[in-house]
């Protein structure tokens, strides 16, 4: 019974071992080059994988190079002269040995594996498979990554020729123009021997702080200390963005900087697929340190797997097949690999979905990470999507994250000595040895921005060397009187303004003799008021002449002696009310004086008018020939450039020297030409400049200068003036490196200092508190003592007052004297109306009738309507009253009458007239 046991077990040994035997199996090719000797070969990702019937042979890796191509070649026909099946193999890194072996795979029908970059080919050969991301996508990818940083300028650092190929699409971003002083691109290639020293000091010393790398990832580090080495690493607003995809794997913690170092990977090792699957089958890895070549490797053989598992699948067997290089006809793929591969899409791997239906991997995405913060994506790039980026944080993260690099990092303040923005103590060290309005602005801006600063004075104190130190970074804000121009602009970043100015022209108050100026006498009153003087006498004449024309006391009998006068004369016209004007202005007085009581209350107030104007004009003119300080001799830029007495000059290579020089206006052209002709007036800076105002003798200089400084020195020398108004208007700004991280943070800090108040108390202090002596006593007006519309307004209300008032006077003098025409007349009250208004308004004549005529109907009505006796009364009462008209209707006349009487006589109906 045992032997029958034991004989049966041998029998499931040997058929197990004859089963074994049986099964198929395959090998897979490794030619690799020096660059891929790090990649861990795990064959059991392929084992666990595929069906049980199905056996992987083990093979090393055969080492090939670029210099050696034709010993790659034979090593690749020696590895399949075995009869043994050949499923794959992997190509090496380089392009020109992987396209060899590539022409000897293709011409056996061998799926060929690639794992390295390669440039864009339109030749792939059917059996050639690159599981790296296609060379076009991948640099629209890049190029969709710079974009999303905004980059104004940059500078582009490559290893090799292949470099520039992955950027194409970067370098579409920006216009290069070697001509240019300011380019927005800076291309240079790295040194063969890796000492990069000298390029990085020409990229600090630059505007440009945003630097793109291309290079292998084991060159990086020593890139990185070299940029370190030159201080370019020292500066807040340095940007690195690593193009290697391995970058993520390196430690940068030895560099100690706040530099923004930005790079791109493929995967994210940080999910717990992926860790799972680095411990199962790379124990001895980090997650964090796997390579994209590992994690491309271990795809690949997933793919090989799935591949051998779908064939299993529709029955097909993996037989041995003889191969050899020197066939004389090419070979075919009898199992449809290249069909198989193509068609799978693998979903659970290490880089993302792997699908190869072109040969080509065009599903892939890059994620962008800050090498401080590799834990969180900043951006994620997807190649079904290539026009857009998904920006993983919004505003506030990135400038919360922005202010918490800031809060770690000390800036450098460059500025220069010049009252009262900074001057210096000796009893002080670090920041206190500064004081003044820039010390103060920079100080409530780091309360704001929670920030540490040191102040830095610049070389020679000038702001060239200050624009220099911003460009080259060695400090990070530029703060004093710096003007904002569009020279700076190119060069240099500014904030948003926190002071506005203008060029002004600095003088002093002279005590010299008055020029000689014939027309002096009428400086006592400004040219404005006597423009309304005289144009107010011209109002007054018109005026008075339309009211003389509607009071009846104006309008007498021209011939005195005769008293049968039927006409009436007014004697007033525009001429002679002028003459009236004139004469009383003049205190002359006028031979003939208004008698109704509307003009008398013009002229009255007009007399008024006339007595404070000519009182003021006499006490001032005293004044002025009196007075110890006679009047300057210019008062305006255009009084100023038309005479050669007084010189005039500004502060050299500032930029009002640069206003002078790059205005197109004439009157400004001819200063800047006579300024250039004559180097003396030029000042080094504006403190020599005031001094030369105040030491030149009778005000014989005058200085150029912004505002705010000579408001400055205004309010501690009292014997300086400003003349004329601004000439243009500008702002002080913050200087900044170009593309500051910092400049948005700078504004908010500025512009809520601005909504506070703050920057106008800041002004406040420095320019009229923190002072020794006394204020100057200076006026808020004109500066002249020429009598201004302000000083003598009054009177003219009191003269518009009077002019009102006799326009109501004679408004109601007409309407009563109408009434009673009307009443008297037997006329209609709105028929006698019609009749003066129609006279009055006819300026041109000078005579009326003692009564008024009324019109054809309605004399016609009257007659017809009346006897005869009726019109006998009537023509009585006329020629009665016609005497009350022409105003002699006194006594003596009364008597006359009636020693004269007249007759009235009817001859045929008719009324006539006669003596008795």
């Amino acid at each position: 019974m045992n032997t029958i046991i034991y004989i049966g077990i041998l029998l499931c040994l040997a058929d197990g071992n004859y089963f074994s035997a049986a099964k198929e199996s395959f090998r897979m090719g490794l030619f690799f080059d020096e660059n891929q000797q790090t990649i861990p070969i795990n064959w059991n990702i392929i084992r666990d994988n595929i069906d049980e019937t199905v056996e992987l042979v083990d093979t090393e890796p055969i080492s090939v190079s670029e210099e050696t191509l034709f010993e790659a070649t034979v090593a690749a026909c020696d590895f399949i002269a075995d009869e043994e099946r050949i499923m794959g193999a992997f190509g090496p890194s380089g392009h020109i040995s992987s396209k060899t072996l590539e022409s000897v795979f293709d011409y056996l029908r061998v799926p060929y594996f690639i794992t390295n970059w390669h440039p864009k080919s339109d030749l792939y050969p059917e059996n050639v498979f690159n599981l790296y991301p296609d060379a076009d996508l991948l640099s629209l990818g890049m190029a969709k990554i710079v974009e999303s940083f905004d980059w104004k300028n940059m500078a582009i650092l490559y290893e090799t020729d292949d470099g520039l190929l992955k950027l194409q699409e970067v370098l579409k971003l920006h216009e290069y123009d070697k001509g240019q002083a300011k380019d927005n691109i800076f291309i240079q290639k790295l040194s063969n021997d890796m000492d990069n020293r000298s390029i990085l000091k020409k990229i600090r010393t630059s505007s440009i702080s945003r630097i793109i790398l291309d290079c292998q990832e084991h060159h990086i580090m020593d890139i990185l200390v070299q940029a370190k080495e030159v201080k370019l690493l020292s500066d807040f607003s340095t940007s690195f963005f690593l193009t290697s995809m391995n970058a993520h794997t390196l430690d940068y913690s030895t560099l100690n900087t706040l530099a923004n170092i930005t790079t791109v990977r493929l995967f994210d090792p940080m999910q717990p697929g992926f860790q799972a699957i680095v411990e199962e089958y790379y124990p001895d890895m980090d997650p964090g340190t796997l390579t994209v070549e590992t994690a491309l490797f271990h795809d690949a053989l997933l793919l090989i797997a799935t591949t051998i598992n779908k064939l299993k699948s529709i029955g097909a067997e993996i037989s041995p097949k003889f191969l050899h290089c020197f066939s004389p006809d090419g070979f075919e793929d009898d199992l449809n690999l290249t069909k198989i591969i193509r068609e799978i899409e693998l979903k659970e791997t290490l880089t993302g979905p792997v699908s190869l239906g072109e040969g080509k991997r065009d599903k892939f995405s890059l994620q962008v990470i800050e090498i401080n913060k590799p834990e969180k994506p900043i951006a994620i790039w997807k190649s079904e999507y290539p026009e857009s980026i998904h920006l993983t944080r919004n505003a506030t993260e990135r400038e919360a994250e922005l202010r918490k690099r800031m809060k770690n990092y000390n800036f450098i303040v460059t500025s220069r000595e010049g009252r009262p923005y900074l001057s210096k103590r000796e009893d002080s060290y670090g920041n206190k040895i500064y004081y003044g309005y820039s010390v103060d602005l920079i100080t409530e801006i780091a309360k704001i921005m929670n920030i540490t600063f040191e102040f830095r004075l610049t070389e020679d104190n000038s702001y060239a060397n200050l624009v220099n130190d911003l460009i080259e970074r060695r400090a990070d804000l530029g703060i004093c009187d710096f003007t904002i121009t569009p020279q700076r602009r190119e060069i240099i970043d500014f904030s948003m303004p926190f002071m506005t100015l203008g060029i002004g022209i600095l003088h002093k108050e002279t005590a010299s003799e008055e020029v000689d100026n014939m027309y002096a006498f009428m400086r006592p009153i400004s040219w404005t008021v006597w423009f309304y003087i005289w144009t107010l006498a011209l109002v007054i004449s018109i005026t008075m002449f339309f009211v003389a024309r509607l009071a009846p006391r104006e309008w007498e009998n021209p011939k005195p002696w005769d008293d049968e006068s039927r006409e009436l004369e007014n004697i007033w016209t525009i001429k002679n009310f002028l003459w009236l004007t004139v004469g009383s202005f003049t205190t002359q007085g006028c031979d003939i004086l208004p008698k109704s009581t509307p003009t008398r209350t013009i002229t009255g107030a007009w007399w008024i008018f006339s007595l404070i104007i000519v009182s003021s004009y006499v006490a001032n003119l005293a004044a002025f020939l009196t007075m110890g300080k006679i009047d300057v001799t210019v008062d305006s830029v255009e009084e100023l450039a038309a005479q050669s007495k007084i010189k005039y000059g500004l502060l050299a290579k500032g930029s009002t020297e640069s206003f002078f020089a790059n205005s197109n206006d004439t009157l400004y052209q001819k200063m800047w030409h006579n300024m250039k002709n004559e180097k003396s007036v030029f000042e080094k800076n504006n403190d020599k400049g005031v001094e030369r105002v105040m030491s030149t003798k009778n005000g014989l200089y005058a200085f150029f200068m912004e505002s705010t400084g000579i408001e400055y020195e205004m309010e501690r020398k009292c014997e300086l003036r400003r003349i004329g108004t601004l000439l243009d208007s500008k702002s002080y700004g913050i200087g900044m490196p170009l593309n500051a991280d910092y400049r948005h943070s700078v504004n908010s800090a500025i512009l809520q200092l601005q909504e506070t108040g703050k920057l106008i108390e800041l002004k406040e202090k420095w320019w009229k508190k923190e002072r020794e002596g006394e204020p100057c006593p200076r006026d808020t007006g004109d500066k002249s003592e020429s009598l201004a519309l302000s000083n003598v307004g009054g009177i003219f209300i009191v003269l518009g007052f009077g002019i009102a008032l006799a326009f109501l006077i004679a408004i109601l003098e007409f309407i009563w004297h109408t009434r009673r025409v009307s009443v008297e007349e037997h006329l209609s009250y709105m028929e006698a109306l019609k009749c003066e208004l129609k006279f009055a308004c006819n300026i041109f004549q000078k005579k009326k009738r003692a009564r008024p005529v009324p019109s054809n109907s309605t004399s016609r009505s009257s007659s017809e309507s009346m006897g005869f006796h009726d019109r006998l009364s009537m023509a009585k009462s006329m020629f009665a009253k016609s005497v009350s008209l022409l105003h002699l209707d006194s006594e003596e006349r009364n008597e006359m009458r009636n020693r004269n009487p007249m007759r009235v006589i009817a001859v045929n109906g008719n009324i006539v007239e006669g003596s008795l």
